[in-house]
């Protein structure tokens, strides 16, 4: 029995062995089955997922060019401080559902949903000033609706840190003024007295006056402003007993690189005075922008005028009169000269210059010049000329006398060399010049005013010339401008000198007779019968064969300086009020 369960137990012992062993190979083998297995599944599972985030993409994607056909968001950003850190500018996206997270040192501010869309950024720029105010706008477009809608995000300086100020949303158009406007607007703006047209609700009469700031800003101040601007605003908003307000608002160059802010200011400003004012006495000398921003700036004149605004002097009103072409619109006059040609092309001009030479001496003017520069006093050298127009052409190398009037030099050259330089410059067949000028003066043709005026040379100029300044139609100074002994210029470069008269003077007395039947008659000549005449101009006469024949040689309405007359600003305030509100002329005049 001993023996029976001993065999017994080593048997049970060897089975439970074998089993054991059994087992051990058993799960050895399911592990490496599960081990398979799960990395079957794994790999499914990712390829699955892969799947499944590829038709969402795909999906997102239709979803999103669905909305970008809503609604076509595009953030645009004043340039500006926040916490040492400048805003971007420019930056634009259409999306679907982002947000703006506007970094404030450590701090977040999510911009507020406007529909269904919200707008994106992240800020990351350099260390800046930081006591700079900034005002965002973030301009949300409707393609599918005629809507336009903003988020407005402003602040002003805080010590060594910006604090954000407010957060508001608006609606409107272009022509709407907002705050973010007005932010722009107080940079721009000078206040005369105690008026401040920003804080106020628009006045019953007020006309500002309109300056620029541009590329050359020669003819300012200490204060940034034209010398006989504030003297100009004060003696409108002071005029008399009259209610009336005014200040002094600047155009802004922009051609600069970073510009946005000076079109947002621009575009702030022509909404500000569509709104508030009811005329605008412009106050920008020629050259203090470049072109591209005087063209803005006339447009922009353009669309006030347009919009009802009185525009004094209006700039179809400025490059009409002020063109040299004005002398030919105006030959029927008093004032003008019959024999008076005008050249639009280089062949027009080489046809006509050698008729009208071969006649008599000329005077040939660029239209672009200023102060002489390309104004030629043309003589032939020999003096031999036909004795009637027409009679008889001039060969290309028929020689010539030029006197420029910019500085009374003398130069020698062929009809061929002339005619050369006038149409394209300094070349191997103008010959050599020793003029300070370029020529070229059809360059750009007409759409750029390129022109050349064709006109008798009066042997007075020696004399000198006779300026008129008038504000509307009223006559309020006259000047003789007598050259240097010797010399024909009657420019203050070319040593000039000037004296002053009084409209009633005597010896002047047939110029204003003639005035008198002219003046009403200018506005017409040039098809403007509608419109006022310029509120600053001049004209420059010369003496003819008697003291009783004089004639315009020159008009000039950009924005003639009266900085050595400004006793005349009550008289400018007076045909300002009078021009703009009409209906009240009588007691302005007699106030």
């Amino acid at each position: 029995k001993k023996m029976t369960r001993t065999g017994k137990t080593n048997e049970a012992s060897c089975l439970t062995t074998a089993t054991k062993t059994q087992n051990q190979q058993n799960s050895k083998g399911l592990h490496r089955l599960f081990l398979q297995e799960r990395s079957r599944l794994h790999h499914s599972t990712i390829f699955q997922l892969m799947l499944l985030f590829a038709t969402l993409g795909f999906f997102a994607a239709i979803f999103s060019q669905i909305l970008q056909r809503d609604c076509n968001i595009k953030l645009s950003f004043d340039q500006g401080i926040m916490n040492n850190t400048i805003v971007s500018t420019g930056l634009s996206t259409t999306t679907m559902n982002p947000i703006l997270d506007l970094d404030l040192d450590g701090r977040s501010s999510p911009a507020p949903s406007v529909g269904q869309c919200d707008a994106s950024l992240e800020l990351e720029l350099p260390d800046l000033d930081p006591l700079t105010a900034f005002s965002i706008s973030i301009p949300i477009e409707h393609k599918d609706m005629n809507e336009s809608t903003s988020v407005l995000l402003s602040g002003e300086p805080y010590g060594n840190d910006t604090l954000v100020q407010q957060i508001e949303q608006f609606e409107g158009g272009e022509e709407d003024v907002t705050e973010s406007d007005y932010q722009l607007l107080k940079r721009v703006t000078t206040n005369v007295g105690e008026y401040n047209p920003l804080d106020h609700e628009r006045p019953e009469r007020f006309i500002p006056v309109l300056e620029a700031l541009g590329i050359n800003d020669n003819d300012k101040d200490e204060h940034g402003h034209r010398r006989d601007s504030l003297p100009i605003a004060y003696a409108v908003d002071a005029y008399a007993d009259v209610k009336s307000n005014s200040a002094i608002f600047q155009f802004l160059e922009e051609s600069d690189n970073d510009n946005r802010i000076a079109v947002k200011s621009n575009l702030a400003l022509k909404n500000f005075l569509q709104i508030h004012a009811q005329g605008i006495i412009v106050r920008n000398n020629p050259g203090t922008l470049s072109a591209t921003s005087q063209k803005k700036f006339d447009d922009m004149l353009r669309e006030l005028s347009d919009a009802g605004l009185m525009i004094m002097t209006h700039p179809d009103v400025m490059s009409t009169l002020g063109a040299k072409d004005s002398l030919v619109k105006i030959k029927h006059l008093k004032c003008g000269l019959q024999d008076t040609y005008v050249y639009y092309d280089p062949e027009e001009f080489k046809e006509g210059f050698r008729k009208s030479i071969a006649f008599q001496p000329r005077v040939m003017k660029q239209n672009r010049g200023s102060q002489g520069e390309g104004i030629w006093i043309v003589k032939l050298r020999d003096g031999q000329y036909c004795d009637t127009f027409g009679e008889c052409m001039v060969s290309l190398d028929t020689e010539l006398e030029l006197v420029e009037a910019w500085d009374n030099h003398v130069e020698y050259h062929t009809v061929g060399e002339f005619i050369e330089f006038c149409v394209h410059g300094r070349t191997q067949y103008s010959g050599e010049w020793t003029s300070t000028g370029e020529g070229r003066y059809f360059d750009g043709g007409l759409i750029a005013g390129s022109m050349m005026v064709d006109q008798r040379f009066l042997p007075r100029i020696t004399e000198g010339e006779v300026r008129c300044l008038f504000v509307g139609s009223e006559l309020v100074e006259i000047v003789h401008k007598k050259p240097k002994e010797g010399g024909l210029s009657a420019t203050l470069a070319s040593g000039a000198i000037y004296t002053k008269y009084e409209p009633g003077d005597p010896k002047f007395a047939s110029l204003v007779e003639h005035l008198k039947q002219d003046v009403p008659r200018i506005m017409d000549s040039f098809d403007m019968a509608d419109r006022p005449l310029p509120l600053l101009w001049t004209a420059d006469y010369i003496y003819g064969e008697t003291d009783d024949e004089l004639y315009v040689g020159e008009i000039n309405c950009s924005c003639p300086g009266i900085t050595q007359q400004l006793e005349i600003v009550d008289i400018i305030a007076k045909v300002a009020l009078e021009t703009v509100f009409p209906e009240h002329s009588l007691s302005f005049s007699a106030e």
